[in-house]
């Protein structure tokens, strides 16, 4: 079972790479807070860096990839020391067009190319992949992973979607999406922590509880039968199950219930007591009771919600 795939597939996961350009210093900008996964793809020269959660630089380099998960807020500049205004006003007021295409900032040489783009999922539907997360992901050229099809993949997206051709921005989205995930697995594979989700991808025993619960999800588990699945002690098991997933099996199987239902009801005209049935739940009315206090509404007002929408 491919536990990542699931997951980011029942989060509907969307992309957008939504320019790419040239920055002549000098140039500053500084991204605000928001509600979306801001990323940055550096396709030539360099740029510094600022994580304002923690206030530290970051050099980018041709070939780096950066992403803000939780949409932090940061800043990109030529240098160090370069002064910097908010993306909205350098954008707007210094766009110029040059035969490589549109050019920000001053008239300097130093010339940094961005593909910047962002991502969305429904931050109501949490999952314990996306809380484990740092709030700055980078991935290098240097490392074992090799993202140069990424680093294709944001160029051909970001002229995609400049473009008018049919179906043109389900195509660039997607080669986003696509980024967003490699650029996530060569993060997890360079990841050095033992004691998390990511983690719990790459432990054999938790792991194999985890597809277990993502394979089937309808049937009756219990803590007794996924420990004595993955040949575990009933104790050894919880306790390592939740030091590594944050939260106890039994939770994740609901949680992870509620996420399936959830696209079901979205996705779906099927009635409520066959998404109840598919998510392991024999009536209508324990299904219903779950999902609100794990969703925080009714399955029904998700139902209308989106029939009020289309």
């Amino acid at each position: 079972m491919d536990i990542l795939s699931d997951i980011l597939q029942t989060m509907k996961l969307r992309g957008t790479a939504y320019f790419r350009a040239s920055f002549h210093s000098p140039w500053g900008m500084d991204i605000a807070a928001g509600q979306f996964a801001n990323f940055h793809v550096v396709l030539d020269g360099s740029c510094w860096l600022r994580n304002h959660a923690d206030g530290r630089l970051h050099e980018l380099t041709a070939g780096d990839i950066a992403m803000f998960p939780h949409g932090s807020p940061h800043a990109l500049s030529c240098t160090p020391e370069c002064k910097t205004v908010p993306a909205t006003t350098l954008l707007e007021s210094t766009q110029r067009e040059a035969s490589d295409g549109t050019v920000f900032g001053g008239d300097g040489r130093a010339t940094t190319t961005l593909v910047c783009g962002h991502f969305e999922y429904d931050r109501k539907l949490s999952h314990p992949l996306f809380e484990t997360l740092d709030d700055l992901i980078t991935v290098s050229p240097d490392t074992d992973f090799r993202p140069g099809w990424a680093i294709t993949a944001a160029e051909l997206a970001s002229q995609i979607s400049a473009g008018s051709t049919p179906g043109a921005a389900a195509i660039a989205d997607r080669l986003a999406e696509a980024l967003f995930i490699q650029a996530l697995t060569g993060y997890i594979a360079e990841r050095d922590d033992s004691e998390s989700f990511l983690g719990a991808l790459f432990d054999r025993q938790i792991s194999q509880a985890l597809s277990l619960m993502h394979e089937d999800i309808a049937y009756n588990w219990t803590l007794e039968r996924l420990a004595q699945t993955v040949a575990m002690s009933r104790s050894q098991f919880a306790q390592r199950f939740r030091l590594l997933v944050g939260e106890t099996p039994m939770l994740y199987l609901a949680r992870w219930r509620m996420l399936r239902a959830h696209e079901l009801l979205v996705a779906t005209q099927r009635p409520l007591v066959d998404v109840a049935e598919a998510v392991g739940y024999r009536s209508e009315f324990a299904f219903s009771k779950a999902f609100k206090k794990i969703v925080g509404r009714p399955p029904g007002a998700v139902r209308r919600r989106l029939a009020a929408r289309s």
